[in-house]
């Protein structure tokens, strides 16, 4: 039987969001990217014909854009919108935070899809805006993360921030030294990912790399070595839909 839902990632800067069959969690056919507007959403809902299903929301942009967008959704026809936080203990996975919900759901809907149907130590590595690494143990404890800029960031730091790093000549992704600024800034910032995700592997050497987000391709490109899973969060939204559905 086939049961599909709508699946949607409200990221930093952009939204993704896939229509996706509850029955296959971790198989993602067609994922759509628009910019993060409630409008930007509903154009790209209509142009593909999607019907009116069921909605599975994450988001990471605050309670005001949040209703906005859920009243949207709800005016157009989407009546059954779940949008829940990090839980305490979900499907084996227990939160290291005293306060659970002030985790970013993104990050634990990308843990909980990480670890489904498997039990094996990982490392998580989000490559976003920001990025993010959650540690997380065989027996499915949180053992902590780490948050730092991601490399648009961290580039958009260096222009803002000193007076004399300024270029406008693009720089192909590297971990060589650079030999103009531009070269400099770019391998600077993916040195420090690439470095911070490296130094995170060799201080937990048994945890399994699984990468997602919109650089991960890149950073295995640089030459980490590890499962890629570019769309983590929306499979974990289908996990709580398949929950839900088999309550």
């Amino acid at each position: 039987m086939t049961i599909h839902c709508l699946v949607i990632d409200v990221g930093n800067s952009s939204i993704k969001w896939a229509v996706a069959d509850v029955t296959k969690p971790l198989s993602l056919d067609s994922v759509y990217r628009c910019e993060r507007t409630a409008q930007a959403l509903l154009d790209d809902l209509r142009r593909n014909a999607v019907d009116l299903l069921s909605v599975w929301m994450s988001s990471v942009a605050g309670s005001a854009f949040d209703r906005e967008l859920i009243e949207a959704l709800q005016r157009e026809g989407w009546q059954h919108v779940v949008a829940e936080p990090a839980a305490a203990v979900e499907l084996g996975l227990v939160n290291s935070y005293a306060v659970a919900e002030t985790m970013g759901v993104d990050r634990w809907l990308a843990m909980l899809a990480a670890r489904y149907q498997r039990e094996s130590a990982l490392l998580v590595v989000d490559v976003g805006t920001a990025l993010t690494i959650d540690v997380v143990a065989a027996d499915g404890r949180h053992e902590g993360g780490y948050i730092l800029p991601g490399v648009q960031l961290m580039e958009r730091a260096l222009t803002r921030d000193t007076q004399r790093v300024r270029f406008s000549d693009g720089a192909h992704q590297s971990l060589a030294p650079g030999q103009s600024t531009a070269q400099c800034v770019t391998s600077g910032v993916w040195l420090a990912a690439v470095g911070a995700v490296r130094l995170a592997m060799s201080n937990h050497p048994v945890h399994e790399l699984v990468l997602a987000g919109g650089g991960a391709d890149a950073l295995m490109n640089l030459g980490l070595s590890g499962e890629f899973r570019p769309n983590l969060v929306l499979e974990g939204l289908v996990i709580r839909a398949l929950v839900a559905l088999e309550a």
